[in-house]
């Protein structure tokens, strides 16, 4: 069949030959003006309401993407993007390789986007001061603070990579600890329940009616996580045996006992934890005499003491001891 256009050429393309075909047909249609709305903070990219973050050059694909009008049917086709320089926005020079059969078509289009400037929803309410829960760090010992926050602005970090609502609004150092700001609830929770987790602390939750919304009651929420008396490394007396705190974790206590060295893990909410030995408080002694459980040390005041341990030392081995009524422990 001949080309129905100059009828000298076979018929390829929609009654066309490949000549006639690609004069008469094009296959996308550019705007040659378009617009961009940007917020001047962080960068995000409105698009029908929603707000994305993306690259200069995603925010560019994405937004031909949307204004392109494909004009005849297509198989494929992949997309180039020159950005050139423009006073005010962006001068694109967009390259479109469309497939159609056995042909390969390239046309060219030439767009100048203008940008328009807005604050996006995440940084209205961050420049508004905006929370939704304040997470309170409680039941520090000296020199923890640093190591609990970093932990907690790691565990913000990663969360607000995958929710990006969630952001720190401030921190507040009080003479109880440390409040922490964050402008998502749920988020909050997790994170509260994570350092909870790591560090053995008990989570206490108080919501406090904030003002109403759509007829409903908006809330904050205190998350406020206190860590225990004891750490790992500290020395414990629990029902009259002391106990070396292996591992600590949400509400429970992996212990070895300096007694019999017997290993028991246990609900601290169902038994009572008392005196504790913190582990920079133990006093180390050297080993002058080993015979099986007996065993004679030399303390820092130079003074002979005995001991019966389950754990084996040899003679000169520098040891952790803890002494309860008047007892002497030896650590392992």
């Amino acid at each position: 069949m001949l080309c129905v256009e100059c009828g000298k050429r076979e018929a390829k393309y929609d009654n066309l030959c490949e000549v006639c075909f690609l004069k008469k047909v094009r296959f996308t249609y550019l705007p040659p003006y378009m617009s961009i709305t940007q917020c001047p903070h962080c960068g995000a990219i409105k698009f029908k309401g929603d707000w994305k973050r993306m690259s200069r050059e995603d925010m560019f694909r994405e937004l031909i993407l949307r204004n392109v009008e494909f004009l005849h049917h297509y198989d494929s086709f992949t997309l180039e993007i020159e950005e050139r320089e423009s006073r005010g926005g962006a001068a694109l020079h967009t390259i479109f390789k469309v497939r159609y059969k056995d042909l390969e078509v390239k046309e060219e289009h030439f767009s100048t986007v203008s940008i328009n400037y807005e604050s996006c929803t995440r940084c209205n309410r961050y420049f508004g001061n905006y929370f939704e829960a304040i997470l309170q760090l409680r039941g520090m010992r000296e020199g923890e603070e640093e190591m609990v926050k970093e932990f907690a602005y790691s565990r913000i970090e990663h969360y607000s990579q995958k929710n990006e609502k969630l952001f720190l609004t401030k921190e507040e150092r009080r003479k109880e600890g440390i409040d922490l700001y964050l402008s998502d609830k749920r988020e909050a929770k997790k994170i509260a329940k994570e350092i909870c987790e790591k560090y053995g602390a008990t989570l206490k939750e108080s919501p406090q009616i904030a003002g109403r919304k759509d007829g409903h009651d908006v809330y904050r929420v205190t998350y406020s996580v206190r860590l225990p008396e004891y750490r790992e490394g500290d020395v414990v007396n629990i029902d009259e045996t002391p106990y070396l705190v292996e591992h600590v974790s949400r509400n429970m206590i992996s212990l070895l006992s300096l007694k019999d060295g017997r290993k028991k893990r246990m609900d601290v909410r169902r038994h009572r934890v008392g005196r504790v030995v913190k582990k920079e408080d133990l006093e180390e002694a050297i080993v002058v005499y080993s015979q099986g459980a007996n065993i004679q040390l030399l303390d820092k005041n130079y003074r002979i003491i005995e001991a019966k341990t389950p754990f084996f030392h040899h003679n000169g081995d520098k040891v952790k001891i803890v002494r309860i009524e008047g007892e002497v422990f030896i650590l392992p």
